[in-house]
């Protein structure tokens, strides 16, 4: 079955000398493999085209009971140029990525996560400013889309801590989570909560859900 699918790199290896294994965040498909063939020789546009972060568009044959299907045509939708020039913001998009990889199966498709990181990313390149708040909105949409709904779990265990602390980190989570980074001219810049322990809950809500997200322990110490 041929699919053209939108996707996000998450990984690239060279295999077999001239061509590429590429992990993939497809909004049609989930996570899936693909190959693409001769991608490493001299001539071809597709070494630019598969690097980690970029938004590309690929036709590929679906084969249910393959693990690696082939790719054979594809073209980059968004590079994000102004991310890849500032640290944080490649650190922190690096970071969503790898979540992704780390926690999603293979061929599960998720519209809804596709959807929060494209709106994400795309603020990411286009903005300066709430770049903590915007890696906490992915971080609460993406837990939520897949089951773990922190904004009414009362008894998880981080949440009971940190009450301790901030009494209100459930109202501080909620507006977060309902901020609308698709218009973010609607967006204050203030926020009235503790960074420094918004920092330490989201440290901890990725240790304890995404103990394999390594590049976080990079974004944590950018959140200042």
């Amino acid at each position: 079955m041929k699919i053209k699918t939108h996707a996000f790199v998450l990984k690239t290896t060279i295999f077999k000398e001239s061509s590429l294994i590429i992990r993939l965040f497809t909004r049609e498909k989930g996570k899936s493999t693909y190959v693409v063939k001769a991608a490493m020789r001299q001539k071809s546009p597709n070494k630019a085209i598969y690097q980690q972060l970029n938004e590309v568009q690929i036709d590929y044959s679906h084969y249910p009971k393959r693990q690696i299907h082939p790719v054979y045509n594809a073209k980059i939708i968004n590079d994000w140029p102004e991310i890849c020039k500032d640290l944080k913001k490649t650190v922190l998009c690096t970071s969503m990525l790898e979540i992704i990889d780390k926690t999603f199966d293979d061929d599960t498709p998720d519209k809804k996560t596709y959807k929060t990181l494209a709106t994400i990313m795309k603020y990411f390149n286009n903005f300066d400013t709430n770049l903590n708040n915007a890696f906490y909105y992915f971080l609460l949409h993406f837990l939520k889309n897949s089951g773990y709904d922190i904004l009414n779990a009362k008894e998880h265990p981080i949440i009971i801590r940190f009450k301790r602390e901030n009494l209100n980190i459930l109202g501080d989570l909620n507006n977060i989570f309902d901020m609308n980074f698709n218009q973010p001219e609607q967006i204050t810049e203030k926020t009235n909560y503790d960074k420094k322990i918004m920092t330490q809950f989201m440290s901890e809500l990725v240790k304890y859900h995404f103990p394999d997200a390594k590049s976080f322990k990079v974004a944590k110490d950018l959140f200042s």
